[in-house]
């Protein structure tokens, strides 16, 4: 029988709960830490975004066997520690098929572009103190303009689809990719540096890996138009946030917009002595929210779902 322990049980999906159930029993965070003595029982640890797992959070459970996550991304787990110890890591990367079918990010990635071009948030701000500012909140349209899409994934290629909606000229990079795919998704094959040079709005779709850390630097932002827009839901760790910091400042480009800073666990108690969110609070050119990419109720239940399956079988196999 095996002893689960979900971290973060709020809003978790009922459904996915009771397939736990189905192979032992079930713990909440809350019934662990009134009882640390449960930790020696747990072998597999449910989690979403708000830990961060490394050798010293993993160490409270010297039976863990597999660590469950309904997250693409993996940075908020020590995958070296985890490997050590001997345990698995479920997640959604590599399940294509699968998260063809889930929404949230390419949404909230769309959303994030019409709130900036649009200056909704700061419209919204002058309302709320009782002033009617419409001429000083005008903003652009995107019809017609160059969407530049970095990383041309499953969710580029949803975003793809966005932008050629809104009449939206598509270009994009990806070095894993042949030029058939493209093609396919009747996109324009560009390098990187004339991705920065040429996009109206460029919106980053890249996974966090040791290569692709650090990959948007200075000189990439140098490249961009004065009015063009920079999106990110992808991973805080992808960009140099000096140096985006550095061309709102200095008019390399007009707005950008991110779902996600670097090292969110660790700033999360000092959120306002973070420099990307004191520079959002003293100027409308950025606009930042709490990593909402994979936030909705839909997305939620349909991916603790698909874990707690992944696991199921996992022991079933095994």
């Amino acid at each position: 029988m095996e002893h689960t322990l979900i971290a973060e049980p709020e809003y978790y999906s009922k459904a996915a709960t009771d397939i736990y159930k189905k192979i032992g029993r079930v713990y909440t965070w809350d019934q662990y830490k009134k009882n640390k003595a449960i930790g020696k029982k747990i072998t597999i640890l449910v989690i979403k975004l708000e830990n961060m797992i490394n050798k010293k959070f993993m160490d409270q459970f010297p039976n863990l066997k597999v660590i469950g996550t309904n997250t693409t991304g993996l940075n908020h787990i020590d995958l070296k520690a985890a490997e050590k110890k001997n345990v698995t890591v479920a997640s959604l990367r590599g399940d294509t098929k699968f998260l063809s079918g889930v929404h949230a990010t390419a949404e909230l990635t769309w959303g994030l572009l019409l709130a900036l071009i649009r200056n909704i948030p700061w419209s919204f701000e002058t309302l709320k103190k009782g002033k009617w500012e419409r001429d000083t909140n005008a903003g652009y349209e995107l019809n017609g303009r160059v969407l530049g899409i970095l990383g041309l994934g499953r969710l580029g290629k949803k975003v793809a689809t966005y932008g050629k909606a809104f009449g939206m000229e598509v270009i994009a990079y990806d070095p894993h990719l042949k030029k058939s795919e493209f093609t396919k998704a009747k996109v324009k094959q560009v390098f990187m540096n004339d991705l920065f040079k040429k996009s109206d709005v460029l919106s980053c779709h890249v996974l966090l890996t040791d290569k692709t850390e650090d990959m948007v630097k200075e000189r990439h932002f140098k490249m961009m138009k004065s009015n063009a827009l920079f999106i990110n839901t992808a991973r805080g760790e992808l960009i140099d946030e000096k140096a985006l910091l550095k061309g709102l400042k200095n008019g390399w480009l007009a707005g950008a917009a991110t779902d996600v800073i670097r090292n969110e666990h660790k700033i999360k108690k000092n959120l306002l002595s973070n420099h990307m969110v004191k520079f959002a609070k003293a100027n409308r050119n950025l606009l930042l929210v709490h990593h909402l990419g994979g936030a909705t109720y839909e997305s939620w239940a349909k991916t603790e779902v698909f874990i707690a399956n992944k696991i199921k079988k996992h022991f079933k196999n095994g």
